[in-house]
């Protein structure tokens, strides 16, 4: 198997499907970093009550053209890398005829890789999995979670469209990952699972890295989580509009999302902490434009496009 990006998600992957058994190799934007996981190979630091896991895996840079793809591709990257460049160089990686399945936050990268990647399948998956990346061969797994994944929905075509692949595919990818502990269910609507994903990234992404607090610390005073509740019903009012289903358990959802990965740092404040682009242009501002869409108003997610937009001096990051 495939991993492409070493990040924290990526490395959480790579470290627990290769102590399972399964041979992975790990496709790293620098060559550094694909030297150290060469030699040292991937640490994971694990959640309470489970043991921390070390494992060796193959290593190359993505533009190692010598590097043969094995099997299944994991793409485990952000939105904000899926730059032409990047998509490029991922093109050149993936043989005609390969399958990908891409583990991102928020929608429009499924549409993106469907046209930039003709002749490949491709499959979708959104994890509640929590991590933290360490150093370039360690990541701490800060919460358990769950993968669900399946068909990859094309949210920018009319009506119900999905890109290429078979769900015989997406099922043995997800017995690997549950071969390596994970809790990995196939779904055969991955465009409701992603939307339910969007949700929750859009309530608890921008407002952890404004407040610079970790997840838990959302629902620590009343003020916090009237703004989360705010934050939340303008959310779901957009996503029903699309086609996300009303459920009432949806507001307890995120309150134990909150909950079981109180500790962990979202991935928009790692990235506001460490002054990276982050992918507030993917998720609130994908919820504006789906509002725009449906002739609806955003006011919260368009005000918290622009605030973390400005807490890197730039309003151009989505």
């Amino acid at each position: 198997m495939q991993i492409i990006g070493g990040g924290a998600i990526g490395l959480l992957l790579a470290g627990r499907l290769a102590a399972s058994g399964i041979r992975v190799c790990v496709r790293t934007r620098t060559r550094a970093q694909a030297e150290a996981l060469a030699s040292g190979g991937v640490t994971v630091l694990s959640a309470p009550g489970s043991a921390d896991v070390r494992a060796q895996v193959d290593a190359a840079a993505l533009d190692d053209a010598a590097a043969v793809p094995a099997g299944d591709t994991l793409l485990a990257v952000k939105q904000t890398a899926l730059t032409p460049d990047f998509l490029d160089r991922l093109d050149a990686a993936m043989p005609p005829g390969a399958s990908i399945t891409a583990f991102c936050n928020g929608i429009g990268h499924t549409d993106l890789l469907a046209a930039r990647l003709p002749g490949r399948r491709l499959y979708a998956a959104v994890t509640t999995e929590a991590s933290l990346r360490i150093d370039a061969t360690t990541v701490r797994h800060t919460g358990i979670g769950e993968i669900r994944l399946g068909r990859a929905p094309l949210f920018e075509r009319s009506g119900t469209a999905f890109a290429a692949g078979e769900e015989s595919e997406a099922a043995t990818v997800a017995t690997m990952l549950k071969q390596a502990g994970f809790s990995a269910t196939l779904s055969n609507d991955m465009a409701e699972r992603m939307l339910r994903k969007l949700l929750s990234n859009a309530v608890v992404n921008p407002l952890t890295a404004l407040l610079r607090v970790p997840n838990g610390a959302l629902v620590r005073t009343p003020e916090r989580t009237a703004l989360m509740r705010s934050l939340f019903d303008e959310t779901l009012t957009v996503l029903e509009a699309c086609g996300l289903p009303r459920d009432a358990r949806l507001w307890d959802e995120l309150l134990e999302l909150c909950a079981r990965t109180a500790a962990n740092r979202s991935s928009m404040l790692q990235d506001v902490l460490a002054n990276r682009p982050t992918e507030i242009g993917a998720i609130n501002g994908a919820v504006v434009r789906l509002a725009a869409r449906h002739g609806a108003n955003a006011p919260y997610n368009e005000s918290l496009v622009a605030l973390v937009s400005a807490m890197r001096g730039d309003d151009k990051e989505g």
